[in-house]
Formats: structure tokens, C-alpha cells, sequence
């Protein structure tokens, strides 16, 4: 029997559930005509899905060993922390820790209610020479973080190339996977998050809506809290069942489809009832560094090169709208991805 995405033992009160595509990625690696037809609706009709990622290779331990590994970490004492400061340690924000209350988020204050921690793939998978700085406890878990990347990297994988068969490309356009090359630097990370409990007299999202920077997000959580804009509104998204993950679409796969494909908006507010400390942890594929984000459909006509931004560019631009300090008026439209999107 498949298993189901569920809220466990309290279900929401107000009936705007999310019905979304289950997708097994076994399935879809094979060609299956229906997995990809589901795909394919999901990313354009949705921009959420459940992947079934499946139990081999110790994904599923990996992904429980990286839960104890941000309480751990989230544990440990702010002045330690903080010595790891995500604007201090480079540039693109792909490692270490974000305190709380540094992004423009929904809360009555117009701050954020999470802490998180970045890792970069590639420190994780040792792509690069020089290793990242960390704290300890990173360290004791980095044997579960090599398997619980490469598992999501395999399936993203999957994913891109099933996608550049159904957008059907051009013969010479880039195919999607080959702008998400696993064994190549790039911005990809593991995102660890902590939503603080909030008082019964606090209101607000402490993760404003905005859609994902990057191209495809792997989500996994236990607790409910996710929320999806639908056409009927503000929809709960229940935590995928163990092996599976929650995907979504971000700005990358909808700017390299020309918007035909949905990055969509998105946000963490308190769940009916609920009032504990939040977990959750994703993983984040970005296009590489230098891609062009243009749609991949078009060729690429002479001299607009010069006009196109950048994935680096890209990403620079927007995390500056999600920083408090840096946040200005003109340029909210980004939080959704696209002007005519503006997240509320």
C-alpha cells in the first residue's frame, strides 16, 4: 500500500489541504510514462510534488542522523554559533549560521522566526581543497550528509533529465542536467532550520512568502507548518512519509523554462494547535555560477547575452531583498521571482 503524506494525529482545522502528485523516482528513472506525465503537471500546474526517493544505500538513517544533527547543533551556544556567521565566512551565503530575526520576515516585528545553518556540497562531498570551517558536530555527522547528498543529487538528476526530455529542447540547447553537474563546484547546500515557538499573542509568518532562489528544493520534516498558494489560497502541505520528500520548483527551473514551468510561492506559519519549536532541513540545487537564465526553449539570439543575469547574479539580487539590512520597497517583486507575482 503506498504510504501517504499525513499530519499524524491532529489535522487542520480548515479544509485547504494540498492534494499533490506523488512521484516514484525509481519509476521515473526508468521511463515511465506515467511518473512523467505526473512531473510534468506538477511543475506546471503546482510546483510541488512528493518524491518517492526510496531506502537504499542507508538514505533513509542518513536523513534521521541529519534530525539529531540540528538539534545538536542548534543546541549549542549562540556566541559558538555566531563565530560561524553565514555574512562572515564568504561570499553566497552557502556556509554556516543565520541567527534569528536577520531576515525581512511576517512576523508583527517584520523579522524572521528562524534560525538555519548552510553546508556546502561541495565541502560535503569534497569537491574542493580547502575544507569548510564548522563546528564540531557537523563534523561527526559528515558520513551521514555524504550519503543523504549524494541520494538527493541522484534523484534531482533524475528529475532534470526526465524534464529535458518532456520540455523537449532544442538539439543544441543545454539540457538541464548538464547545468546541474553533481561532480562540479556550485552553490548547492544542505539548509538546516529551527522555527522558534511563537506566543499566543505573536501573529505572522516567521518565513515570509517568497519562492526558492535555486532550481529544485528537497524538503523533509516531520512537523506540519508548510504552506503552498494555490488558486483557492494559502494551502497546508503535509510532511512526506519516510524515504520521501517534499520538491519545489524554484526561480532557476522557472526562468530556464521561460516561466512555463512554476516556481511557487511559499511560507512557514504556526499550525492550528501547534505551538513547539519547528524542525526542518533541505537540500538546495542551484544552477551553476555561470548559466544563463533564459529560456532554454529560445535560442539564444546574438548579443543578448549582455542583457541575461547570471545564476551568481541572480542569487546575489535576491538575498539581499531577504536580508532585513538590504531590503528596499522597489525590488520586493523578487521574493516571488517575477514582477507580476508580488508575494503578500
Amino acid at each position: 500500500m503506498e504510504s501517504q503524506p499525513c499530519f499524524g494525529d491532529k489535522p487542520p482545522d480548515r479544509p485547504l489541504v494540498a492534494s499533490l502528485e506523488k512521484i516514484d523516482c525509481a519509476s521515473l528513472r526508468n521511463g515511465g510514462i506515467e511518473e512523467g506525465t505526473k512531473l510534468l503537471r506538477a511543475c506546471r500546474n503546482d510546483g510541488f510534488f512528493y518524491l518517492d526517493i526510496g531506502t537504499q544505500d542507508g538514505f533513509l538513517q542518513a536523513a534521521e542522523d541529519i534530525y539529531s544533527l540540528e538539534r545538536d547543533l542548534f543546541n549549542l551556544p549562540e556566541e559558538i554559533l555566531r563565530e560561524y556567521d553565514i555574512d562572515k565566512l564568504g561570499n553566497g551565503k552557502l556556509n554556516g549560521y543565520k541567527p534569528l530575526g536577520r531576515n525581512r520576515g511576517g512576523l508583527d516585528n517584520g523579522k524572521d522566526g528562524f534560525e538555519s545553518y548552510a553546508l556546502p556540497k561541495d565541502g560535503i562531498l569534497s569537491l574542493v581543497s580547502n575544507d569548510f570551517p564548522r563546528p564540531e558536530i557537523v563534523t561527526q555527522y559528515l558520513p551521514s550528509l555524504r550519503i543523504f547528498a549524494t541520494a538527493v543529487v541522484y534523484a534531482a538528476q533524475t528529475i532534470f533529465i526526465a524534464l529535458t526530455r518532456l520540455l523537449n529542447l532544442p538539439r543544441d540547447s543545454p539540457t538541464l542536467q548538464s547545468l546541474h553537474r553533481s561532480q562540479v563546484c556550485n552553490s548547492d547546500i544542505i539548509r538546516l532550520l529551527k522555527y522558534r515557538k511563537l506566543s499566543p499573542s505573536e501573529q505572522g509568518a516567521p518565513h515570509i512568502a517568497h519562492t526558492d532562489i535555486g532550481s529544485l528544493t528537497f524538503l523533509f520534516t516531520k512537523q506540519p507548518g508548510l504552506q503552498v498558494q494555490r488558486s483557492a489560497g494559502w494551502e497546508w502541505v503535509a510532511p512526506a512519509p519516510p524515504g520521501s520528500a517534499i520538491v519545489n520548483l524554484g526561480d532557476g527551473l522557472s526562468m530556464l523554462s521561460g516561466g512555463y514551468l512554476k516556481s511557487c510561492l511559499h511560507r512557514v506559519i504556526p499550525f492550528p494547535g501547534e505551538a513547539a519549536e519547528r524542525y526542518s532541513f533541505a537540500y538546495m540545487l542551484r544552477p551553476e555560477k555561470e548559466v544563463l537564465m533564459r529560456d532554454l526553449r529560445k535560442p539564444l539570439t546574438v548579443g543578448s547575452e549582455s542583457e541575461l543575469l547570471t545564476s551568481a547574479e541572480w542569487f546575489e539580487m535576491k538575498y539581499k531583498i531577504l536580508r532585513g539590512a538590504t531590503w528596499n520597497k522597489e525590488q520586493n517583486w523578487m521574493l516571488a521571482g517575477d514582477k507580476e507575482n508580488v508575494a503578500a
